[in-house]
């Protein structure tokens, strides 16, 4: 018998259908028959097939729907300036903003990137008591290993390095963020200060909920730069950045992915993806990451940083 709901939502457009296909195959392997899980998936115009793909994934104790973004949360974002860790732009990365607004039958959610792969029941991460938090999320292994990234978080985002949450794994405290109009605020600021950023929602994100974020246990979003966290208690993994198991034979924690889509028949695709991945593509990978770390340097001593951001907040009535 169900007990309980778990709604669990995803951002993707077209490229990110395949590792969708895995996280979610993923998490319904691991799922607990004590509760429902109701994926919905914020997409940007998927095509017709990818949708029917992904519906076809639900089983009787995981329902999955899609919902379009419209063009009207497009133009209010309006931030094509800023690129996601300095390579391109998609809306896809601000949709998990407007959660709490769009869904105002749910007073807590959780969401997560389309790279993840589940390790275990995600209704334990679910039934973490978020107390007054807005978020529960975990450290950015990336920021906190890189000299060069965490001078970024705290010059120019104006946050600890180790406060400096990934946003791939998020426990939203929705009825919190509802009634603080943290959407409204976000979309102030944005347009008042056009701020150049590595992580667009990222980085808001964590200037604007600094001191209501609730830091969960590491093993909850286990990152390519993380480090010291046995086998046997990662419950989830994210790939992050650009070492992809789908594209690098020697991604870190790839076998838990592999693991996971050797059932379905979309391995070989990704499997042919990973095989043909060339020289060329790589040293473009190696090219984005120089640039990023160029990027944290160079963005706290040319732009507004969101200390200032983080001050107009207290002026701003939520």
């Amino acid at each position: 018998m169900t007990e309980t709901t778990l709604p669990i939502f995803f951002s993707i457009n077209d490229a990110y259908v395949p590792c969708l296909t895995v996280a979610i195959h993923s998490l319904i392997n691991h799922a607990h028959s004590r509760h429902h899980y109701q994926i919905i998936i914020l997409h940007q115009g998927l095509q017709p097939e990818n949708q029917a793909a992904l519906k076809a994934l639900a089983t009787d104790q995981v329902s999955i729907e899609l919902l379009a973004m419209d063009e009207k949360l497009e133009n209010q974002i309006n931030d094509e300036s800023n690129k996601l860790r300095g390579d391109y732009f998609t809306y896809t990365i601000y949709f998990r903003l407007f959660i709490a607004d769009m869904f105002p039958q749910f007073d807590k959610a959780l969401y997560l990137d389309a790279d993840v792969v589940v390790q275990d029941d995600i209704a334990d991460l679910f039934s973490t008591d978020l107390g007054n938090h807005l978020f529960g999320g975990v450290s950015d292994a990336f920021m906190g290993s890189d000299p060069a990234m965490g001078h970024y978080a705290e010059a120019a985002v104006g946050v600890p390095i180790h406060d400096y949450i990934n946003s791939g794994v998020l426990l939203m405290n929705l009825a919190a963020l509802r009634r603080e109009r943290f959407s409204q605020h976000f979309l102030t600021l944005l347009h008042k200060y056009h701020f150049q950023s590595l992580a667009p929602d990222q980085d808001y994100l964590n200037a604007m909920g600094h001191g209501r974020i609730l830091y969960l246990p590491a093993n909850w979003n286990v990152q390519a730069r993380a480090t010291g966290i046995p086998a046997e208690e990662t419950h989830l993994v994210h790939y992050n950045l650009f070492r992809k198991p789908w594209r690098y034979a020697d991604a870190a924690y790839g076998d838990y992915f592999w693991n996971a889509a050797q059932d379905l028949d979309i391995c070989a695709q990704l499997t042919a993806v990973r095989d043909g991945y060339s020289a060329v593509q790589r040293q473009t990978d190696e090219a984005k990451l120089a640039h990023l770390e160029k990027l944290a340097c160079d963005i706290p001593k040319q732009h507004p940083s969101f200390r200032e951001i983080q001050a107009a907040t207290e002026e701003v009535t939520v």
